[in-house]
């Protein structure tokens, strides 16, 4: 908990650090009195609400996927996912959906095997829905791209598309891709540090397909109901992040809002098996607000900054979830909402 408390507050002093140097450059001082002046805080707070609330929606798209028989309430899988928010900060790579999985079977007795299987399998649906929103938004809007910087937005998007449609695949076929895993990983086993690798390696890629491999056999039908609510989180951060940018009296363009958190939320597969993944996250969601929304670099960092104070307040929280579900007895299955 301490360290993944001190991991979120390093993220968010790092941040803040940019910002101050921002402002002690000639055009950044100006950049920022204007910036304080424009700011409005009570739409701030609502802007992160709005954020916080994804955290719900993620609970219900968890809950959609779980074992027949099993509907903990959405409240109660909220905090647990809190929790799991916080786990992942302390330990790079899908730690949080195993400390979650362990809390569900706890407090909800949902079984282990189909609480992490359903898990994992969320966050999945979750990157892949993201992916394809990120390639549609590029596809079909025109996104205020600075000259000479088209190439490297179109790229972007169509690796992200590329990456989402991969995804989807594995969803479809997660045994195939567990065998092809195994034989491109086994070239690297020629030295102690590169078979732990390899062998960290394989044994994420085999969690996910036994998840996915285990979770296909629930139908389409729940898949199509945690796309759904994939999506419903996806669009309440983007509202969360609009108002965000408009309590700090900037107009970016909606279309480079919803590509920006849309892009970073399916590159994100690529950077939380690695120490400080936050940063490069940071690093991507503001350089994209920059280059497809139309923002400068203060407001961009300003936003960058405001979503990772509300990540910070959401690991509190976390925190003290975690301890009280530390203290709790199991509970009986199948409570609703």
């Amino acid at each position: 908990m301490r360290k993944g408390l001190i991991s979120a507050a390093s993220g968010v002093g790092l941040v803040a650090l940019a910002v101050v140097a921002l402002s002690r450059t000639e055009v950044g001082a100006g950049a920022m009195a204007d910036l304080w002046d424009r700011a409005r805080l009570l739409p701030l707070l609502v802007a992160l609400s709005f954020m916080t609330c994804a955290f719900f929606f993620m609970s219900l798209r968890w809950r959609a996927l779980m074992p027949p028989g099993h509907h903990p309430p959405a409240t109660g899988l909220t905090a647990i996912i809190c929790s799991g928010l916080l786990l992942n900060y302390a330990v790079p790579g899908p730690f949080g959906e195993l400390g979650a999985a362990w809390f569900a079977q706890r407090r909800y007795r949902v079984p282990l095997a189909g609480a992490l299987a359903s898990g994992v399998t969320a966050r999945i649906v979750g990157l892949i829905t993201a992916a394809l929103l990120a390639a549609a938004v590029w596809a079909v809007s025109d996104l205020p791209v600075p000259e000479g910087y088209e190439k490297i937005v179109a790229a972007a998007a169509i690796l992200t598309g590329c990456g989402g449609a991969a995804l989807a695949w594995l969803a479809a076929r997660p045994m195939w891709w567990k065998a092809l895993g195994s034989r491109l990983l086994a070239p690297m086993r020629r030295g102690p540090r590169l078979t732990r690798l390899a062998d960290k390696l394989e044994g994420t890629a085999a969690v996910v397909a036994d998840a996915l491999h285990e979770v296909a056999t629930r139908g389409l039908g729940a898949y199509a109901r945690a796309a759904g609510w994939a999506l419903s989180g996806h669009l309440v951060v983007t509202v969360g992040i609009g108002i965000a940018a408009w309590s700090l009296g900037a107009e970016p363009s909606v279309a480079g809002v919803v590509f920006t958190y849309a892009t970073t939320t399916a590159g994100a597969v690529a950077l939380f098996a690695l120490p400080g993944s936050q940063v490069g996250w940071d690093v991507m969601f503001g350089t994209l607000l920059v280059a497809t929304a139309g923002l400068g670099l203060t407001d961009a960092a300003a936003l960058v900054l405001a979503v990772r104070i509300q990540q910070l307040i959401v690991m509190g929280f976390g925190a003290l979830t975690l301890t009280w579900l530390m203290q709790q007895p199991a509970s009986s299955p199948d409570r609703s909402v």
